[in-house]
């Protein structure tokens, strides 16, 4: 099969597109946030935030060092342009950062479209979208033998939510069952472009409802309810509706900020976390 790569879309804007540079931030930001002992096969997923790395950096680097890597890893995220497929799996066999290349366990993503009704190989929907690609230069730092599938949402409908969690959540458990541990991060900012109080506020609202666990009561309240501007609303639906099936704890937010922290302008920022979910059951 003819190799392909996923070459950068944001280097260069949403973060150094010069390696060595590059390597320096995200060691330090990993370094100054590390904390241990890191978790192990306790954990089942990760939400963290995908803004250039000089905002929204240490708050993803405080998530990907609160925890020990497995060898494989499932990234869902959202699909800002609305290019391409509603539910787009990537079919490159790597991602490209100035690091260098991440590879594809394309066996895994042939599983997830075997599994995910609506799912389609798609490179349309990653070609430009951020909102993983900024993500991979600190997984490439924490876990360098890490291999990934890459999926996107961009079609709000639960439904399709709900397709994508099932499958993830079949998938995960089959390779389990095998002796194996996939993990799953779901990228996403939180509220957007309020001043902070307002903001935060919305944040908090979108935080507890994660916490909730509930899928649909998820949905509803960042979409309908509370009007939050959440743009990884459908990934994080797809992943509660997978941790239910697989078996979770209730989410643990490891670190918590905004766009302001920057710079200081907090009249119209950005909200950004990174949460983690421990699982109730040891695995392999």
């Amino acid at each position: 099969m003819k190799r392909s790569v996923r070459t950068p879309a944001v280097a260069g804007f949403f973060y150094e597109a010069e390696p060595a540079l590059l390597r320096t931030t995200v060691r330090g930001l990993l370094d100054r946030t590390r904390r241990a002992p890191a978790r192990a096969g306790t954990w089942a997923a990760l939400l963290l935030p995908h803004a250039g790395h000089v905002y929204s950096g240490g708050i993803a680097a405080a998530g990907v060092a609160a925890v020990s890597w497995p060898a494989k890893a499932i990234l869902l995220g959202p699909n800002h342009r609305g290019e391409g497929a509603g539910a787009a799996l990537s079919p490159a066999s790597a991602w490209r950062t100035p690091l260098g290349d991440v590879p594809v366990d394309e066996e895994l993503g042939d599983e997830l479209l075997a599994a995910c009704p609506g799912l389609e190989a798609d490179a349309a929907a990653h070609r430009h979208e951020h909102s993983l690609e900024v993500l991979l230069p600190f997984l490439q730092e924490a876990a360098p033998a890490l291999s990934i599938a890459c999926v996107s949402l961009g079609e709000p409908d639960p439904r399709l939510c709900a397709a994508v969690g099932d499958g993830v959540s079949k998938v995960v458990a089959a390779r389990e069952a095998r002796g194996e541990r996939v993990a799953i991060v779901v990228s996403s900012d939180l509220n957007h472009y309020l001043p902070r109080r307002e903001n935060r506020s919305k944040d908090d609202h979108a935080l507890l409802a994660l916490r909730g666990g509930d899928p649909e009561a998820f949905f509803d309240t960042i979409l309908r309810r509370e009007r939050i501007s959440m743009c990884g609303v459908l990934p994080a639906t797809a992943l509660l509706r997978a941790l239910a099936l697989l078996g979770a704890g209730p989410a643990e937010v490891v670190a918590q900020g905004d766009s302001g922290d920057a710079f200081g302008d907090v009249s119209r920022v950005v909200g950004y976390a990174s949460v983690l979910w421990p699982r109730t059951k040891e695995t392999a």
